[in-house]
């Protein structure tokens, strides 16, 4: 019986880890391009502060068929757009700046959003860190896929 349980639980476990993106630091990102040089980037811009950016991460991006397309797809890279820490991509060190406001935002957010601060977004890079589509706002499953799936 306890041999039954234990299996269950692992079985359990391998089921409930299989339901999410695999999200990646930008770091980790770069090596696994290496690997993959064929997919782009999915990046994930949010902040702290951002109630929709919850919103997506306890729904749309628990969605299955989002999990896989985007796992399948893409790099995928959760990215907080306030990090003060600086931050290297593609050889280029992006720098946190503070706004006027009191808020500030990490320059790899601003440059890869093309300046549409809003959130969450997410951009699609190439593996060359070109932003080749920008998404903005919360997204139900459809939605996202159809965006992503969308040409540009």
């Amino acid at each position: 019986m306890k041999k039954y349980i234990i299996f269950s639980l692992m079985l359990f476990s391998a089921y409930v880890s299989a339901q999410d993106i695999n999200w990646l630091s930008l770091t980790e990102a770069e090596a696994a391009q290496k690997a993959n040089p064929h997919k782009p980037y999915f990046i994930d811009f949010y902040t702290s502060w951002c109630g929709w950016c919850t919103k997506m991460d306890q729904s749309t991006f628990k969605e299955a068929e989002v999990v896989k397309h985007i796992n399948e797809n893409y790099i995928p890279v959760k990215f907080n757009a306030e990090t003060k820490e600086d931050v290297t991509f593609k050889g280029k060190v992006y720098k946190y700046v503070k706004a006027s406001n009191g808020r500030g935002i990490n320059a790899f957010a601003y440059f890869s959003l093309q300046g549409k601060m809003s959130y969450p977004s997410y951009a699609v890079m190439n593996g060359d860190g070109e932003t080749e589509k920008l998404l903005l706002g919360f997204m139900p499953k459809d939605k996202l896929i159809e965006g992503l799936n969308a040409k540009q």
